[in-house]
């Protein structure tokens, strides 16, 4: 027999040993890791100035999305989902039709929200158990995207045409009907002459997300959940009601009629201020407005879900 070549059987057991740590940590990774991608479909809701409950039913509008987890242990799971619904709100849910006072506005918006959220799983589950039920909590941060509209009814009888002048308001005759968007008819003033200091509001604004939820396990591979998700806003214009009234000749001259017919609807036409001199509101400003999330997803694991290989 030829002498042993020790350089070489050093360098193979290294290279043995190396790989054999690097299979067995590829293996723990597998095993305690976890990557899912799913659905999320539910419904979404807003609460601001033409609410007066937080949930309210009649606001409920369908919801769907994409959801995709990842769970680098047990404790924590990092989600990025992206969902499309719709929010409304209406005074005349609340209000007597006969009352001279109301403020009859409305709105309706679509929803887009895209989130990124660390989940906090209250239970820890081996990833080789076919069931069981982790609830959770999650905060993160979202961004969403909004568009308040609001139908536009002609009448040449109402406070506001009178004010204006039928030659004016007759203008807006052939757009009865219509699905008017808000935000660019500056409905409280936004970068008039007299209120150059009001900015428009973005159409695209960032939330807190904060809620919970249950995950059930339905095997190996498949997850069940079942969330609520509020997010908390910086605007308080989703419903295009903030602040106070404007004179509707001011809206008029700058936006056009259109801009003075959606910002009083009442039966009896606002002033910008009352007898007092006090200006006269439209919303509340101290309170920005708020939209949840309720959702029920369904996930599939792509990987994580292989039992435990034996050791010898």
């Amino acid at each position: 027999m030829g002498k042993i070549n020790i350089k070489w059987v050093v360098c193979t057991i290294l290279l043995v040993g190396l790989s054999t740590l690097e299979s067995n940590a590829q293996q723990r990774w597998f095993r305690t890791s976890s990557l899912e991608f799913g659905l999320i479909g539910g419904f979404s809701h807003y609460s601001g100035d033409l609410t007066r409950t937080h949930f309210e039913s009649r606001g409920f509008k369908p919801s769907v999305g994409l959801i995709t987890r990842y769970t680098p242990g047990q404790l924590v799971t990092f989600r990025l989902s992206a969902q499309y619904g719709q929010v409304e709100g209406r005074d005349d849910w609340y209000e007597d039709k006969a009352d001279p006072e109301r403020r009859n506005l409305s709105f309706k918006s679509d929803l887009w929200d895209f989130t990124a959220a660390a989940e906090f799983n209250f239970n820890q589950l081996d990833f080789r158990d076919k069931s069981g039920v982790i609830p959770y909590a999650f905060i993160g941060v979202s961004v969403f995207k909004f568009n308040p509209k609001a139908q536009f009814i002609y009448d040449p009888s109402s406070p506001v045409a009178q004010y204006l002048g039928q030659p004016i308001y007759s203008q807006l005759a052939d757009r009865d009907g219509e699905w008017v968007e808000l935000q660019p008819l500056a409905t409280e003033g936004q970068e008039t002459t007299e209120f150059n200091e009001k900015k428009r509001y973005s159409l695209t604004q960032v939330a807190i997300p904060i809620g919970g939820g249950l995950k059930f396990k339905l095997n190996h591979t498949w997850t069940l959940g079942l969330e609520y998700g509020l997010r908390v806003t910086f605007t308080d214009y989703m419903d295009d009601v903030s602040s106070t009234y404007v004179d509707p000749v001011r809206l008029s001259q700058q936006y056009g009629p259109m801009s003075a017919a959606m910002a009083d609807r009442s039966a009896v036409l606002k002033a910008e201020t009352d007898r007092d001199g006090n200006p006269m509101y439209r919303g509340d400003p101290s309170k920005n407005d708020l939209y949840g999330i309720f959702g029920a997803t369904l996930t599939y694991r792509l990987y994580g879900n292989r039992p435990k290989c034996p050791t010898f």
